[in-house]
C-alpha cells in the first residue's frame, strides 16, 4: 500500500472517530489487531460493541467506500469481532456491525461526505 494510500486512510478513520464520538459513543479501541486481520474502530453506543468498518475515498468514480466492502470482508469482520469479545470477555454485550464512508476532495484536504450507516451488516 502506497504512503499516500496509507495517509488517506488514516485520515478517515481519525474523522470517522470524531463523528462517532459526537454521537456520544465511548472508543474502546482503534486499529485493533489480530493474526487473522484488523478492526478499523471499536467503540461502545451505550451496552452495545459496536465494530466499525472504515472506507476513505476521494473520488465516486467507482463506487463509494461503502460499495467496496465485499461479502469476504464482512466475514473476516465478523470473525475478528468474535476473537475480540472472546479476549476481552464480552459475551454478556450485545454487538453490531457500522460502516462509515469517508469522501474526501481537494487533494485529500477537505471532508466533502461522511455517510455513517448504523447495523450496517
Amino acid at each position: 500500500m502506497t504512503d499516500r494510500r496509507l495517509q488517506t486512510g488514516k485520515l478517515g478513520e481519525q474523522l470517522a472517530k470524531e463523528l462517532l464520538l459526537t454521537k456520544g459513543y465511548l472508543l474502546l479501541a482503534e486499529n485493533w489487531r489480530h493474526p487473522v486481520g484488523e478492526i478499523d474502530l471499536i467503540f461502545r453506543d451505550q451496552a452495545t460493541i459496536v465494530f466499525v468498518e472504515v472506507r476513505t475515498t476521494s473520488s465516486t468514480r467507482f463506487g463509494t467506500g461503502l460499495d467496496s466492502i465485499t461479502p469476504r470482508k464482512i466475514s473476516k469482520i465478523r470473525r475478528l469481532a468474535a476473537l475480540y469479545i472472546q479476549a476481552y470477555h464480552q459475551q454478556d454485550h450485545p454487538i453490531r456491525f457500522d460502516m462509515v464512508s469517508i469522501l474526501l476532495s481537494n487533494n485529500n484536504l477537505v471532508l466533502k461526505e461522511a455517510t455513517h450507516i448504523c447495523a450496517a451488516f
